[in-house]
């Protein structure tokens, strides 16, 4: 049975496109979120377009409606079972193979999970490997119910798709036998955000900003960027520190100068911002600081030099390697550094010319990651 399975998909990449399931269980019915979100939202965009891929939706059913939008109809569309959010994990973990049967050539996971046993060659995305080298930052429950499920699904996937050469990396180091199936197909900027029309942000418009886009995870490190903000006000008075992200959903660190900051109008907080706000942010902003402890990618250094604004980030591997000689880099720590980082850049504003910079596009994300999973393409080395 097993082999009338493996022969029919392969007589189904033969003759026509491959029948690709993309796990989106985590999408919301506006299909607009964090990092991971907007990856498989425009990774599916992108797979869309291609003739060699027919595309599939893994989708709550709250967002199975606009997904079947994006996809072209709601018969490209695997909704979930209605249930309490906290069970979905174990149920695509354990449960969704069987219910796939031998439909999909390939099944992708986008946030950690494959469903075990599926009759499919099965990638995963790998985006971090946070839940391991940093498990004091995440909520027991999920500390507790993931990190083994990643685990398996990080050693059952046919092909690993890795954001990054420094999460690859990581990743070896992990598990150095998972080497020969792992890749890399890094991020880029969304489309959205770039095509945006910019939205002013009235408490920022007129005044010298700095920009850090994060959540306030304590992995972000805004501890110091917020008290290097309290040396940068005592210069420069009227400078603002913005910082823009997601609510918490977990431990967070401001630091202890955080409160007075806030309360002097010296630092501004903004959540739940749309494209066109983060792009009038990007754009209008002295500088855009990255002092993030650890990172898979980090798209918003990426953001921030695609958008024009002058860059500073720590020294941990990703960013560096996304940002390379276009940024500044400290360590993390370095409050003082971080300081003066940002004192220059007030003072010393110059022209911005984004268009310098070569960007990758979405299309060259899903055309590496057909190539890894299909084996069609060439693999990194370890």
């Amino acid at each position: 049975m097993e082999q009338r399975d493996a022969d029919d998909r392969r007589d189904r990449r033969m003759s026509g496109p491959v029948r690709w399931l993309l796990m989106a269980g985590h999408v919301p019915p506006g299909i607009r979120g964090g990092g991971i979100v907007r990856y498989t939202v425009e990774l599916a965009r992108a797979l869309v377009r291609r003739d060699d891929v027919e595309l599939h939706l893994l989708a709550s059913p709250a967002a199975a409606g606009s997904l079947a939008d994006l996809v072209g109809g709601p018969e490209r569309i695997v909704t979930l079972p209605a249930v309490p959010e906290a069970v979905i994990p174990a149920f695509e973990r354990l449960a969704l193979g069987r219910r796939l049967g031998s439909r999909f050539d390939v099944v992708q996971g986008t946030k950690h999970l494959l469903p075990r046993g599926v009759r499919a060659r099965t990638a995963l995305t790998v985006h971090d490997l946070l839940l391991f080298d940093r498990p004091q930052d995440f909520p027991l429950p999920k500390r507790l119910l993931l990190a083994r499920p990643y685990a398996a699904s990080l050693r059952q996937a046919d092909s690993l798709v890795c954001v990054s050469t420094a999460t690859r990396d990581r990743l070896v180091r992990w598990d150095p036998e998972l080497a020969p199936r792992a890749t890399v197909a890094p991020l880029t900027t969304s489309p959205q955000l770039l095509d945006s029309e910019p939205v002013p942000v009235p408490s920022l418009t007129g005044r010298p900003f700095a920009l850090v886009v994060g959540d306030p995870g304590p992995r972000k490190n805004l501890s110091v960027a917020v008290s290097a903000w309290a040396r940068v006000v005592r210069r420069h008075p009227d400078a603002v520190l913005a910082l823009v992200g997601p609510p918490a959903w977990g431990s967070q660190s401001y630091g202890p100068d955080h409160a007075g900051l806030v309360a002097d109008g010296r630092l501004v907080q903004l959540t739940g911002v749309d494209d066109g706000t983060l792009r009038w942010c990007y754009e209008h902003c002295a500088v855009a600081l990255a002092p993030s402890l650890a990172e898979g990618f980090g798209l918003p250094a990426v953001e921030a030099l695609d958008l024009g604004a002058p860059l500073v980030t720590s020294m941990d591997p990703a960013l560096v390697e996304v940002s390379g000689d276009a940024a500044e880099h400290l360590p993390a720590d370095d409050v003082a550094g971080w300081a003066e980082a940002a004192l220059r850049r007030l003072e010393h504003t110059g022209a911005r010319d984004p268009a310098s910079r070569q960007r990758r596009t979405w299309d060259d994300v899903a055309a590496e990651t057909v190539a890894a999973v299909l084996g069609s393409g060439p693999v990194s080395s370890s």
